[in-house]
């Protein structure tokens, strides 16, 4: 674990408010404690916000491992040209054309959250069939 957050503290919004009462399970404040103390600035939570260090913090990311999809290669198989042409255009139009093909094409993990907007969007189409991802594995929802 100290290795990940050793990785994420270079380029991850962090927190360091020690005040905060969920701050042991919160990545946020976790990733904080592995920024290297020769740098002069790194992207932080605003520590002025209301919201930052309550209960109901927008920012608070739980140290809890979800499943993640991984790639949208196999998802298209059973459609019909019609649905997939639509499903992938209103896709793009969600995440944009770059975040969309980094998950179509795995260098982008899918959250669970990302899981259902995608199969809310095939419903809309008529797509009653199941979702093949390429893959999944467990992560860190950052």
């Amino acid at each position: 674990m100290r290795k990940i957050l050793r990785q994420k503290a270079d380029h991850y919004l962090v927190c360091f408010n020690d005040q905060c009462p969920r701050r042991e399970q919160c990545l946020r404040w976790l990733t904080c404690c592995h920024v290297a103390p020769q740098l002069v600035s790194t992207v932080s939570v605003n520590l002025r916000n209301p919201q930052v260090g309550s209960e109901q913090c927008m920012l608070y990311r739980p140290k809890v491992r979800v499943t993640m999809k991984r790639g949208l290669t196999l998802f298209y198989v059973n459609m019909t040209s019609r649905q997939e042409h639509a499903i992938r255009q209103e896709l793009i139009s969600i995440y944009n054309r770059k975040v969309y093909y980094q998950m179509r094409n795995g260098h982008r993990l899918i959250t669970p959250e990302q899981q259902q907007e995608i199969e809310q969007v095939c419903r809309s189409h008529g797509w009653n069939g199941p979702f093949l991802y390429d893959g999944e594995e467990e992560d860190f929802a950052w």
